[in-house]
């Protein structure tokens, strides 16, 4: 298939959201399959290919995992892209990859096989994206916070969703609404809005996809019960850059108590406790209540909110599972409350 467009997708985090948005976005205007699930093994794109890819798909998005370094590589071995997104570079899999750097190594290894006519849509707001050039095809850098070729700007959140602006070069501009929620919903939007507009789609139609997609499930969505609580949904795999930005839209939500139920985060390896401490001190300056589940990182978290001291010890609840926290949840909950669950979401909302 000469003509089928490949387009992969890597990143420590945001991948998958990125993945269902591009191809959202592009199937306004061609053809588009994307690998399903979490088919972003080698294994999982040959029976993606194997099994769904057809002769008259136009573009193919390949989702890239990686738990070593080499497995990207293998990956684009097999399918050779030519547009190759890095969504984060950061500290999630450490237990496999030990540090950073070999993290970079790993995602970059996308960047690294694009042909000289390809181009790299990568992520300046992670420090290690930031400070890798590349240099063996063109690059199109996208942030949120940092300088960058393209930009998200006038970010509003409501609770109705977000807006925000796009500017890039060649005076590029574009208004977007969508019902996604949080920072990290703008920037994979950021990134796969990019992919679409230098692939060709029409920006009113980018707009008009943006504006109709909804939240991945478990990725900060909303929900709101009969008995008027709003219901922050964040609890697929949580990390410190996602887990941040969840806490930061809790924080817009000043009608009632803020409450965030969380274990805290997992898969950190050395840095497992001192990340789960930052985590605490965002607690802290974000939420009216906190409920902690279990006791793996339970010290770290409670640590980090009480040296923040912002939160009274009476607002700061500890307990051993989910089916607690919901019947301690009974007892707090009012009207107007929102309630986030950081990663791992009781039955009784799903």
């Amino acid at each position: 298939m000469p003509d089928l467009k490949i387009v992969g997708i890597t990143g420590s985090y945001g991948k998958t959201s990125t993945k269902h948005y591009l191809h959202a976005i592009l199937s306004e205007q061609f053809d588009t399959l994307m690998t399903p699930g979490s088919f972003n093994t080698t294994l999982g794109v040959v029976r993606t290919i194997r099994e769904y890819l057809k002769p008259y798909n136009e573009i193919f998005i390949v989702e890239m995992g990686a738990k070593a370094r080499g497995d990207v590589k293998e990956i684009c071995d097999l399918v050779h892209p030519t547009m190759g997104i890095i969504t984060a570079v950061g500290p999630q899999h450490l237990e496999s990859f030990k540090t950073i750097e070999n993290v970079q190594k790993a995602k970059f290894e996308l960047a690294d096989a694009l042909p000289s006519d390809g181009v790299a849509i990568i992520n300046n707001d992670f420090e290690y994206i930031a400070n890798r050039t590349v240099e063996n095809t063109d690059c199109a850098r996208y942030a949120v916070n940092q300088k960058a070729d393209y930009r998200a700007e006038n970010v509003k959140y409501s609770s109705h969703g977000t807006s925000f602006d796009i500017s890039g070069p060649n005076n590029w501009h574009l208004s977007l609404s969508t019902r996604l929620m949080g920072e990290c919903n703008v920037s994979d939007l950021l990134a796969a809005a990019i992919a679409a507009h230098l692939l060709g789609v029409d920006d009113r139609k980018i707009a008009q996809a943006i504006a109709a997609i909804e939240p991945v499930e478990h990725r900060l969505s909303v929900k709101r019960t009969p008995a008027g609580i709003t219901i922050l949904d964040d609890a697929f795999n949580s990390n410190p850059v996602g887990s941040r930005m969840a806490l930061e839209v809790l924080a817009t939500f000043t009608h009632g108590q803020r409450i965030v139920v969380t274990p805290g985060m997992i898969e950190l390896g050395e840095q497992q406790y001192q990340l789960n401490h930052d985590f605490g001190q965002t607690i802290d300056k974000s939420v009216d209540i906190a409920i902690i589940v279990g006791q793996y990182n339970r010290d770290a978290i409670t640590e980090g909110i009480m040296d923040s001291g912002l939160l009274a010890k009476d607002k700061i609840y500890q307990v051993n599972s989910f089916a607690q926290a919901q019947e301690l949840l009974v007892t707090l909950v009012k009207q107007g409350d929102t309630v986030l669950y950081e990663n791992d979401l009781p039955d009784t909302f799903k």
